[in-house]
């Protein structure tokens, strides 16, 4: 499945927060874009999910979002 989390609207540390608690809610092969506002640190996304072996890709188009695999 696909599930979206709109972060735009938060300030870090609370979209990292809010990316952690629905990752822990996926299934395997199940698949979470978050969108981010402009100034969100993609660098504390990319290792969270290096340290939890999870797909991650990065996309500025049209609007900044990552796409996180489980």
């Amino acid at each position: 499945m696909e599930y979206q989390l709109d972060t735009r609207e938060y300030r870090c540390p609370l979209p990292l927060l809010m990316t952690k608690n629905a990752v822990n809610t996926l299934a395997p092969n199940d698949v979470l874009t978050v969108w981010l506002a402009a100034e969100s640190d993609i660098e504390d996304f990319r290792l969270f999910c290096e340290e939890q072996h999870f797909s991650f890709v990065v996309s500025e188009h049209p609007q900044r979002n990552i796409k996180i695999t489980k």
